[in-house]
């Protein structure tokens, strides 16, 4: 998946955060579980105090977060495919937004019109 930078800008109920989040994956498969990863969700969000962005690891039956990489855009893309590797094995990678064709993220990138 293409994933735009540019549309992380919009706040969440909680301020801090923005709206959009990209999940990379909604939980841990069997067989990761039984090697000792404990179920959780991965997922990118933007820090809107600080301006990083945030991998991060939500933990479903404790309900709590682990923030695992806070910083640069293009750094984060690689951390978050790094994991899903680890747990899933394999996998597409997602690659930042370029603002043009052909790697332009149709949905959040706001240069998307301007084509």
């Amino acid at each position: 998946m293409i994933i735009c930078e540019l549309g992380f800008d919009i706040p969440d109920k909680n301020p801090n955060y923005s709206l959009r989040e990209v999940d990379f994956y909604a939980f841990v498969p069997y067989p990761a579980q039984q090697k000792g990863i404990e179920n959780h969700r991965l997922s990118l969000r933007k820090n809107l105090k600080t301006g990083k962005f945030e991998v991060y690891r939500y933990y479903h039956h404790e309900e709590k977060e682990e923030v695992i990489f806070s910083g640069d855009f293009r750094e984060a893309l690689k951390i978050a495919n790094k994991e899903r590797k680890k747990v899933w094995g394999s996998g597409l990678n997602d690659v930042p937004c370029e603002h043009k064709e052909p790697n332009i993220d149709r949905v959040f990138c706001p240069k998307a019109n301007d084509e």
